[in-house]
Formats: C-alpha cells, sequence, structure tokens
C-alpha cells in the first residue's frame, strides 16, 4: 500500500530538504557543481525556506520519502542578500571556492534559458535512497499535475540524470534539448510539458 501524499508547509522545509539530497547525493549536476554532498542538505533546505515553501508549494509522501519543489507561474527564483549568503556558506565551506562559482554559473545558465511562457516550474522531486523504483515519485508528481491540469498551464523543468527522462517523459514532459551549461559540466536536458 502507497503512502498519502500531502501538501509541504513552511515549517517542513528541513524535511524536504533532506528528502532532495538524499535523492540527489549521486546526481552527476550537483556532484560537479558542490563537489561535495555534505553541501546538498543545507543548500536544498536553505532554498525550501527561503524560496519554493515561501512563494512555491510541494508535496511530501506521509513517511517522509518522497517529495517535490514547484514554483507557480509567474514567480522567479529571486532571493534576498541574506538569503543568497546564507545558501552561499555552505558551499563555501564544503566545496569550496570554485563550488560557488559553478552555482553561480549554473544559477544563470538556468535563469537565461528559462521558458519566457507562463508555466510551472519544478525544482526538484526525489526519493529518498531504499525507496526509490517503488512508484512514489510518480505518486508525488501525479498531485502537482493535477492542479496544473485543472489550470490549463504547461510545466518546465531541467533534469540533470539521463537515467530519469523515461520518468519525465512518462508524465507528459517532451525533450526540449540537451545541452551543456558550462563548459566541463555534465549535461541538463530541459523538458517541457504542455498544457492540458
Amino acid at each position: 500500500m502507497q503512502p498519502d501524499v500531502r501538501p509541504l508547509t513552511p515549517a517542513d522545509h528541513t524535511l524536504i530538504g533532506g528528502i532532495i539530497a538524499d535523492a540527489f547525493a549521486d546526481d552527476p549536476m550537483n556532484l560537479w557543481t558542490f563537489r561535495n554532498v555534505k553541501a546538498l542538505k543545507p543548500t536544498f533546505t536553505g532554498l525550501a525556506r527561503d524560496l519554493y515553501l515561501k512563494d512555491g508549494f510541494g508535496h511530501v509522501t506521509a513517511d517522509g520519502s518522497a517529495g517535490a519543489l514547484w514554483l507557480p507561474p509567474g514567480v522567479g527564483k529571486d532571493l534576498s542578500l541574506l538569503s543568497t549568503l546564507s545558501l552561499a556558506y555552505p558551499i563555501l565551506r564544503y566545496g569550496g571556492p570554485r563550488a560557488v562559482l559553478r552555482s553561480l554559473a549554473i544559477d544563470a545558465f538556468m535563469t537565461k534559458n528559462h521558458p519566457a511562457e507562463p508555466h510551472y516550474y519544478l525544482f526538484a522531486i526525489g526519493v529518498r535512497p531504499g525507496k526509490q523504483g517503488k512508484g512514489l515519485g510518480g505518486l508525488v508528481m501525479r498531485q502537482a499535475l493535477k492542479a496544473i491540469d485543472a489550470a490549463h498551464m504547461p510545466a518546465y523543468l531541467e533534469n540533470s540524470k539521463r537515467d530519469n527522462l523515461g520518468f519525465y517523459q512518462n508524465h507528459g514532459f517532451e525533450l526540449m534539448e540537451e545541452v551543456t551549461p558550462v563548459k566541463g559540466s555534465p549535461p541538463l536536458w530541459r523538458m517541457w510539458r504542455k498544457a492540458r
């Protein structure tokens, strides 16, 4: 029996930060960017607290094994100076100056190449290791897509793992392009889901 899915609240920033960090611990782009998995949890927790659960939304399984973070149409990824500095600290601490520069370069690429058409943006969806392959990611994805489809809006994401292309395609996302955002970085796959 699969667990229930509930909306995330602002108080869940540490929970979803941990889920995303665990799920992305073997992600090529995150490993290249941050250079140390210890930077993942504080970075994703800070992003959840200061942006995605403040201005966006997400869902989590009741057992805390899977979750996702989204931004609705018209909401940018703008952070205050204090939030930016608090995010930079763990990246600098665990990955060094090169990790900070890589983070800024990847973020600049994503911002520059973000579609102009209004859409929902999937920042991250993840399932903790040991729980993967049991349909929990799909459960969390479908919860958000119900609302997105009810609003008749498209959705967009940047996939950082080739193995996940089929998962997103099964949920209606189509490949826009494969890109190398920064010289020497792993690829990203930009994906779009048409309004339904």
